[in-house]
């Protein structure tokens, strides 16, 4: 009986330990977060999680969360300003007017913070003392210094693997070669993933709030193919996403926006190259298309 009752808690054990021993040297606390649904909730954790580093579970009917976050790793305030900058208000942080105004209506929460930031309730978590001090330590901040810490459009490097990785996708599929599209499109979604949002300014996180999932689900499709038709047909839904990213965030080169009039009744693409070569058709129609529109910085 004994061994049956250890065999049936193991699984459990094992179960606590690995969740415990997801984020190391972890504290957390308890803040205050404005939302109103599943949405704001499914948003407000989204942005605040980082594998390894940070992770928040937000309380739809309390207006709180638990942050719980590697004290060697980042901080409390570095999560906070991640969910500002997505729209929400907390008592250390609030939102840049324009990353609320970009919130979808029923989202749009009654604003009842002020500058004065409020203070925190710690906890205690795996024999740390709460972030009661942390407050203290980092100083309250209101919107405009919030802001004036993060330029509103930056030209960040952070991006110089996304655009690398998409640029070498389309050349995979100009060269009509599968393998490389696929490798290169899996180097695409890792690129999203790994891209930093508190270093972002308010235009900026508002744009990469709306194309961050889609620049990642599409190359991690595009990716699981081997077909390379299926490859080009996924590829053309990454143009509205890439467009809008790279005019808030332009390349130091300028960045040509090529349209081909026959594939699918009409697709877009970006190119460093000047010069026409159609990533839909490859060497059948490898000139096929006419320029858009040249974005510089």
């Amino acid at each position: 009986m004994k061994t049956l009752l250890s065999l049936i808690a193991l699984p459990a054990l094992l179960f606590f330990s690995s969740c415990s021993a997801q984020i190391k040297n972890a504290q957390s606390t308890i803040v205050r977060i404005t939302g109103n649904c599943g949405m704001c909730e499914k948003t407000i954790e989204k942005v605040a999680y980082v594998k390894g580093e940070a992770e928040a579970d937000w309380d739809v009917d309390a207006k709180t969360a638990r942050i719980t976050f590697d004290s060697t790793r980042t901080s409390m305030d570095a999560v906070l300003q991640r969910i500002a900058y997505a729209g929400y208000d907390s008592e250390r942080y609030l939102a840049p007017d324009a990353a609320y105004a970009a919130l979808p209506g029923c989202c749009q929460y009654v604003r009842t913070f002020k500058k004065a930031p409020l203070t925190t309730t710690p906890v205690e978590h795996a024999g740390h003392e709460g972030m009661g001090t942390d407050h203290a330590q980092h100083g309250s901040t209101s919107p405009d210094t919030l802001a004036a810490q993060v330029p509103a459009n930056p030209k960040s490097d952070q991006f110089n693997g996304l655009f690398t990785a998409y640029f070498a996708l389309k050349d995979a599929l100009v060269a009509s070669d599968a393998k490389k599209a696929a490798a290169h499109a899996s180097e695409l979604s890792a690129a999203v993933k790994a891209v930093k949002m508190e270093r972002m300014g308010p235009e900026l996180h508002g744009v990469w709030m709306q194309v961050m999932e889609p620049l990642a689900n599409i190359s991690a499709g595009i990716a699981s193919k081997t077909d390379i038709e299926a490859q080009r047909k996924a590829f053309a839904e990454l143009s509205a996403p890439i467009l809008a990213l790279v005019k808030v965030a332009p390349r130091p080169e300028p960045v040509y926006y090529d349209h081909c009039p026959m594939y699918e009744g009409g697709a877009d693409w970006l190119s460093q190259e000047k010069g026409i070569k159609n990533p839909f058709y490859g060497s059948m129609m490898l000139t096929c298309g006419s320029l858009k529109e040249t974005i510089t910085k």
